[in-house]
C-alpha cells in the first residue's frame, strides 16, 4: 500500500488545531481517535534539534510547546475571517456570518464575483409580490433616473430609495455662515412651515431668520440670562423660550409681541415642550427645571392666553436633583422626563389633568436623554444615561419593560474600533430614533455612534468619524436612512444608517480662530435644509441648490437695538429703556456689524419695513466730532450724547416710518417728505448720505478696538420720542412668521388627535392585561414602573422619589393663609394627586420642597451638577396647615365651606403618627434626637459612615448575624422576605459600590444603602444592585 504524501506545515498545523478544538468540546472520543491517527500516520509536525535533524514527537509534546494556543484558537480564526474579508470585498447580505456561504457569501469570494450587471429598464418595471425589486448592495452607482421613472409609469409604483439614493445628499452644501450673536448659541429651531429659523443664545437674545435667503427678521428681547431651550407650537403661532433666569417667555410669532411670562421655577429651565395633544381648545406647554420640577402650563388655542398657575410636580428625592430632559409622545398623551437622580418619570395627559403614572429606576447614573418614538402605533421611548447604557422602554401588561443597549457592545468579530478605548467609563451623550422607529441611534463619549435594532436591541453599525463628544443627533424628517450628527470637534456628518456609511462631512473652520464646536442642529420640515449653531455665535445654513440668494446678505448681522438696556415691570414684562416702548413696537432698526458699524444701503433694505426706502434714508449720517482728548473721530450722528437734543438716528427712523404709513393710507398718493432736522447733528463736515460705509472684515467676536461694538451702542444713544398711535398701528401690521394654512393645520391636528386616541387605546388595553411576574435580581431595575395611584401613599423609603406637589394661595384675602403655611411640612402634599398651583413666593416654595418628612430626611451626600451640598437642611417645626388654598379659578368663587372637607381629608394621616413626636415645648423629644454616629465631624475607624462612591466588601454572614440580633432585641421591625439573600443569589463576599444613601429618621435613626455590584476583575459596575438598612 502506497504511503500518503507528507503533509505540508500548514496542513499539519490545521490537523493540530482541529484536534484541540474537538478536545474542548463534547466530541472528546472523536478527538482521541484523531490524535491516534495523527500519530499513526506521522501527521504531527516534527521537531528540529540544534543540528537541524528532524525527530518525531507526540501530540502531548506539541501541546506543551504551543501552550500559547488556546483550545478555541481555530474558532477565533474563523470569526475574524469574515469581518476582515468584508472590508475588502463586502458580501451581498451584510452581517451574515457563515463558513458555508456560496457565491457572494462565500469566504472564497473574489472581486470578480462582485461585478454586477446593469439592469435594463424592464428589470425595474418587474414587480415581486406587487412591489418593485430591491437593488443588490453592490449594484454600484445609483440607477438611471429615466429607467426608474419609466418603470413607475408602467407599474404605478416605485421605491423611494431608487428615485432618491442616499448619494443625493452629497449635493447639500453650506450656503452661508452668519455671525448673529455675541455668545455661544445652544438652541436652534425651525418653524412648522420651514420658512423661519429661531436661534437662542447665551447673549440672552432670540433671533428670527429667513430660511430662503438668511435675512435677519427680528430680535426677541426680554430674557436676562442664557437661553437654554426653545419650542414652537404645532399651530405655528407661538414661540416659547426657557432661560437660566428661571423664566419661560412666550411670544406671538405673527407680531413678535409677548404673550406670557411664566414664572413657576426656582432654578434654570432645562427643557421646554409644546404638547401635541388637543382637548377642545385646551393646550399644554411643559417646562422642566434644575429645581427638580416639571410644570404643565395650560393655554387656550384661540385666545392664546396662559393660566398663571401651572400643574406642578416637584420631584426632589434629595437636594440638588435636576430634571435634565423631557420628550412627548407623538400623540401628546405621555411625557417622559429624565433626571439626575437616575429616575425616569412618565406623566399621563389623557385624564382631566396631568398625572404621574410611573417611575422607572433601572439606570444607575444620571439620565441625560429621553426620546419617544415618532409613530403612535406603540408606546415606546429610549433613554440614555451616564451609566453607559441606553434602554428602549415599551409599555406592556401594566408594566414598562426595557431592552438594554450596552455601549460596551462591539460589532461581532471586529477589532477594537478606533476610539473604542479612549475613555475608561462609557457614557451615553445623546439618543435618537430614525423616522420610522426601526433603529435607535446612540452617541457615546468615546466619539462613536452606534445604531441598534429597536426591537431586538442588536447592534447593527458602529459609526466612527468624530474626534470629540457628540451632543447632536437629528433624524431626517421623512427619509429613514439619513441621520445628522454634530459635536464639539466642529464636524457635521450626514450618515446612511442602513448601510452604516458616511455620506458627507462638513468642518466648521473659522478663519483665524480654529474650529467652532457645533452645539445644535435641526432639519427643516421638508428636508431641503438644515441649520446649525456653534460656539462662536454663528448660524450655519445648509441645503440643496445654489446659494445666490445668500450672497446678497452680509456675514455679520445685528440690529443696532439688540443690546439696548431694558426695564422690567412687576410681571417681568420689558420695555426699551431709551424709548419706553415695547421692543416689538419699536421702528425698524438699522442693520450693523459686530462693531456697531451700519451696513451699506443695499443691506439695509433687508430689514423688514425698509424695503422701499430711498438710499439717503437707509444709512445713518456719519460726521466727524472732537472727543474729550482733542482727537477727531468718526461717529454715527444718532449715537451722540446730547441730553437736550433728541437722537437724529431714531428721529430719522420715526419720520421714515410715518412717511411710508401716510403713503399707504393715501393709496399711493405722493406726499412731500418732511425735511429731516439736521441742525443738531455735528460740528463738522457731513459725509455724503448715499456713500456706502464698508464694515471691517471681522470674522469673529470683537472685544477691543477704537469703535465701540454693537453691545456698547446704547451708551451713546439718547432717549427717543414716544411713537404715535399711527406708528403703533403701522408696526403692528408687520407679519414676521405666518400661520400654517388652515387646510394643512387642520389635517395635521386631526393626525395628532388620531395618534393620541391610539395611545389612549393602547394604554387602556395593556392596563387591563394581566401583568407578568418575573423575578429580577435588581430591586431598582424592574423595567417596571410602579402605578403611583395605587402605591404612592404606601411607600416609605427604598430610595423612592416623592412627588412634592405644591399648593399656593390666591387673592389678597388669603395672604395670612400663605404666611401660616410657610413652615408646614411638604408631607401633606403627597396625599394630593396633582395641583395646578405654584407658590407665590419662590423662597417659600423652596422651603416647602426641602422640608423634611417624618419618615426620612431630604438630606443626602449625593452630589449633583448644581454643586455639593454638605450642610443638611435645618429642621423645621411641623405645624398642621390651617388651610389648603387652591389656585383654580372656579374654586376662587367658592367660600371657605368648599375648603373645609379638603382640609379635614388631608389631616387624617396625621392621626397615625406617634404621639411622642414633640415635647410640650415644641422641640423633639430625646428619643428622636440624632445618634452620635451621625453627628460626628471627625473621621473614625468605627463605626463606618458610608459616603457616595465608596467601594466596599459586603459580608453576607455578618449581615445575617446583624439581622438576627436586631430581631432578637426587637429594635425595629424587619421584613425577612425583603432581605437581599432571599431575593437573589449572594456569595459570601461581594464587591460593591455605594450608589445611593438615604437616612431614615428614628427612633432608631437608620442608614439605607443602595449597593451596586462590581466586577471583581474589571472593577466596573455590572448594572445590578441591592439595598440594605443598618
Amino acid at each position: 500500500m502506497a504511503t500518503a504524501a507528507a503533509p505540508t506545515q500548514l496542513e499539519a498545523e490545521l490537523y493540530y488545531l482541529i484536534a484541540r478544538f474537538l478536545q474542548s468540546g463534547p466530541c472528546k472520543k472523536s478527538a482521541q481517535v484523531l490524535v491516534e491517527e495523527l500519530e499513526e500516520h506521522q501527521l504531527i509536525p516534527r521537531r528540529l534539534d540544534w543540528q537541524g535533524k528532524e525527530h518525531r514527537r507526540s501530540f502531548e509534546d506539541l501541546v506543551a510547546v504551543n501552550a500559547h494556543i488556546p483550545p478555541d484558537y481555530l474558532l477565533r480564526i474563523c470569526e475574524r475571517l469574515g469581518p476582515l474579508l468584508d472590508k475588502e470585498i463586502p458580501q451581498s447580505v451584510l452581517g451574515v456570518q457563515t463558513l458555508l456561504g456560496v457565491g457572494r457569501q462565500s469566504l472564497l469570494r473574489a472581486a470578480k464575483d462582485f461585478r454586477h450587471t446593469l439592469w435594463k429598464g424592464s428589470a425595474f418595471a418587474a414587480l415581486h409580490r406587487g412591489r418593485p425589486p430591491e437593488l443588490p448592495v453592490n449594484y454600484g452607482k445609483p440607477p438611471n433616473v429615466v429607467n426608474i421613472i419609466s418603470a413607475r409609469q408602467l407599474t404605478g409604483c416605485g421605491r423611494f430609495s431608487h428615485l432618491f439614493p442616499t448619494s443625493t445628499y452629497q449635493h447639500m452644501k453650506m450656503h452661508k455662515r452668519i455671525l448673529g450673536h455675541l455668545s455661544s448659541v445652544y438652541c436652534i429651531a425651525f418653524d412648522r412651515s420651514g420658512r423661519r429659523i429661531f436661534t437662542g443664545s447665551d447673549d440672552c437674545l432670540v433671533k428670527i431668520w429667513a430660511t430662503d435667503d438668511g435675512r435677519l427678521l427680528s430680535t426677541l428681547r426680554g430674557h436676562s440670562a442664557e437661553i437654554s431651550d426653545m419650542a414652537v407650537n404645532y399651530e405655528n403661532t407661538l414661540l416659547a423660550a426657557g432661560s437660566c433666569d428661571k423664566v419661560v417667555r412666550v411670544w406671538c410669532l405673527r407680531t413678535c409681541a409677548p404673550v406670557a411670562v411664566l414664572q413657576g421655577h426656582s432654578a434654570s429651565i432645562t427643557s421646554i415642550q409644546f404638547s401635541p395633544a388637543r382637548k377642545g381648545t385646551t393646550r399644554y406647554l411643559t417646562s422642566t427645571g434644575a429645581d427638580g420640577t416639571i410644570c404643565f402650563w395650560q393655554w387656550h388655542a384661540n385666545t392664546m392666553k396662559f393660566k398663571d398657575r401651572p400643574v406642578k410636580f416637584a420631584e426632589r428625592s434629595r437636594p440638588g436633583v435636576q430634571i435634565s430632559c423631557s420628550s412627548f409622545s407623538s400623540g401628546g398623551m405621555f411625557i417622559a422626563t429624565g433626571s439626575t437622580d437616575h429616575v425616569i418619570r412618565i406623566y399621563y395627559l389623557g385624564s382631566e389633568s396631568p398625572e404621574k403614572m410611573a417611575e422607572l429606576e433601572s439606570h444607575t447614573d444620571k439620565v441625560v436623554a429621553v426620546q419617544f418614538c415618532n409613530n403612535g402605533d406603540s408606546l415606546r421611548f429610549v433613554s440614555g444615561s451616564r451609566d453607559g447604557t441606553a434602554r428602549i422602554w415599551h409599555y406592556q401588561q401594566q408594566d414598562w419593560k426595557s431592552v438594554v443597549l450596552d455601549m460596551a457592545t462591539k460589532m461581532t468579530g471586529n477589532n477594537v474600533a478606533s476610539g473604542e478605548d479612549k475613555v475608561t467609563k462609557l457614557k451615553v451623550t445623546m439618543v435618537a430614533w430614525d423616522r420610522y422607529d426601526a433603529t435607535v441611534i446612540t452617541a457615546v463619549n468615546n466619539f462613536l455612534l452606534k445604531v441598534w435594532n429597536s426591537s431586538t436591541g442588536q447592534l447593527l453599525h458602529s459609526l466612527s468619524g468624530h474626534d470629540d463628544e457628540v451632543f447632536v443627533l437629528e433624524a431626517h424628517p421623512f427619509d429613514q436612512r439619513i441621520v445628522l450628527s454634530a459635536g464639539h470637534d466642529g464636524n457635521i456628518f450626514v450618515w446612511d444608517i442602513d448601510k452604516g456609511t458616511k455620506i458627507r462631512n462638513y468642518f466648521n473652520m473659522i478663519e483665524g480662530q480654529g474650529h467652532g464646536a457645533v452645539f445644535d442642529c435641526k432639519f427643516s420640515p421638508d428636508g431641503q435644509h438644515f441649520a446649525c449653531t456653534d460656539s462662536h455665535g454663528h448660524l450655519l445654513l445648509f441645503g440643496f441648490g445654489c446659494n445666490k440668494y445668500y450672497e446678497k446678505i452680509p456675514d455679520q448681522m445685528f440690529f443696532h437695538t439688540d443690546y439696548r438696556p431694558l426695564i422690567r415691570d412687576a410681571n417681568n414684562y420689558v420695555l426699551d429703556e431709551q424709548t419706553q416702548q415695547a421692543p416689538h413696537l419699536m421702528p425698524p432698526p438699522f442693520l450693523v456689524d459686530v462693531d456697531g458699524n451700519p451696513h451699506p444701503t443695499r443691506f439695509q433694505r433687508l430689514v423688514p419695513g425698509r424695503e422701499n426706502c430711498k438710499d439717503e434714508q437707509l444709512i445713518p449720517q456719519l460726521g466727524y466730532v472732537a472727543n474729550g482728548d482733542g482727537e477727531v473721530v468718526e461717529q454715527v450722528i444718532g449715537q451722540q450724547t446730547n441730553d437736550q437734543d433728541e437722537s437724529i438716528l431714531d428721529g430719522m427712523i420715526r419720520e421714515l416710518q410715518r412717511e411710508q404709513d401716510l403713503r399707504l393710507i393715501n393709496e399711493g398718493e405722493t406726499l412731500p417728505s418732511p425735511p429731516l432736522n439736521r441742525s443738531h447733528s455735528v460740528n463738522g463736515a457731513l459725509r455724503s448720505p448715499g456713500l456706502d460705509v464698508a464694515s471691517p472684515p471681522n470674522v469673529g467676536l470683537r472685544r477691543s478696538g477704537q469703535i465701540e461694538g454693537v453691545r456698547q451702542m446704547h451708551h451713546n444713544a439718547p432717549r427717543s420720542q414716544m411713537a404715535t398711535e399711527r406708528d403703533l398701528m403701522a408696526w403692528s401690521r408687520r407679519v414676521v412668521v405666518n400661520e400654517l394654512p388652515p387646510g394643512i393645520s387642520k389635517v395635521q391636528e386631526e393626525c395628532r388627535a388620531a395618534k393620541g386616541e391610539i395611545e389612549i387605546s393602547l394604554y387602556t388595553v395593556e392596563k387591563k392585561r394581566k401583568p407578568s411576574h418575573t423575578l429580577q435580581r435588581n430591586d431598582y431595575q424592574p423595567g417596571s414602573g410602579r402605578s403611583l395611584r395605587r402605591n404612592q401613599r404606601k411607600r416609605q423609603h427604598a430610595y423612592q422619589t416623592r412627588s412634592t406637589i405644591e399648593h399656593s394661595q390666591q387673592g389678597a384675602s388669603q395672604n395670612a393663609c400663605a404666611r401660616g403655611e410657610s413652615d408646614s411640612s411638604s408631607e401633606e402634599d403627597e396625599t394630593v394627586g396633582t395641583s395646578d398651583a405654584s407658590m407665590d413666593d419662590p423662597v417659600a416654595a423652596w422651603q416647602s420642597e426641602s422640608s423634611s418628612s417624618d419618615s426620612s430626611s431630604e438630606y443626602s451626600d449625593w452630589t449633583a451638577d448644581a454643586g455639593i451640598n454638605l450642610q443638611p437642611p435645618k429642621r423645621q417645626t411641623r405645624q398642621a396647615a390651617r388651610k389648603i388654598c387652591s389656585s383654580s379659578e372656579d374654586e376662587n368663587m367658592k367660600g371657605t365651606k368648599g375648603l373645609e372637607p379638603k382640609r379635614r381629608k388631608l389631616k387624617q394621616p396625621r392621626k397615625k403618627k406617634p404621639s411622642g413626636l414633640l415635647s410640650m415645648e415644641g422641640e423633639p423629644s430625646e428619643e428622636w434626637l440624632a445618634p452620635q454616629w451621625i453627628l460626628d465631624t471627625i473621621p473614625r475607624r468605627s463605626p463606618f459612615v458610608p459616603q457616595m462612591g465608596d467601594e466596599i466588601i459586603y459580608f453576607r454572614q455578618g449581615h445575617e448575624a446583624y439581622v438576627r440580633a436586631v430581631r432578637k432585641a426587637k429594635i425595629y421591625s424587619i421584613n425577612m422576605q425583603k432581605q437581599p439573600w432571599n431575593k437573589m443569589e449572594l456569595r459570601e463576599q461581594e464587591f460593591v459600590k455605594t450608589v445611593g444613601i438615604k437616612y431614615e429618621v428614628g427612633p432608631p435613626t437608620l442608614c439605607c444603602l443602595k449597593l451596586a455590584f462590581l466586577d471583581p476583575i474589571t472593577g466596573k459596575m455590572t448594572g445590578e444592585s441591592f439595598s440594605i438598612k443598618r
